[in-house]
């Protein structure tokens, strides 16, 4: 009757590690797919900044050659530069502001103990 007991025992033990392996394992599929998911969103905040800022500044060189009134005038070179130069601030500025939140990569890699990356 020993060996039965035994045998039932370590069905059991196994069961149990089984079913706590694989939550964890979810756990992690879990958080790595709330991951992606905000990495996806931070992604869509850039794509759309980065369209305002192009708004931005072709809005910017249509007026600039408006009141040029013709390609006659040596304004355009030196407007674009300044354009560009703003929207790399803007660009800057946005990516500061980024940093600035949690990041949610260091907060996966802490949570599960990786600091390597």
């Amino acid at each position: 009757m020993g060996f039965i007991s035994g045998v039932i025992a370590g069905v059991a033990v196994s069961a149990g590690a089984a079913a706590w392996y694989l939550s964890r394992s979810g756990e992690r599929f879990r958080d790595q797919y709330r991951l992606e998911r905000r990495l996806g969103e931070i992604g869509d905040q850039l794509e759309e900044r980065s369209r305002e800022i192009q708004a931005t500044v072709n809005a910017q060189l249509a007026e600039v050659r408006s009141k040029a009134n013709g390609p006659e005038i040596e304004l355009d070179a030196s407007q674009a530069s300044a354009a560009e130069a703003a929207a790399a601030d803007a660009a800057a500025a946005l990516a500061a502001e980024i940093d600035a939140g949690e990041s949610p990569t260091r907060r996966t890699r802490t949570a599960d103990g990786d600091h390597a990356g």
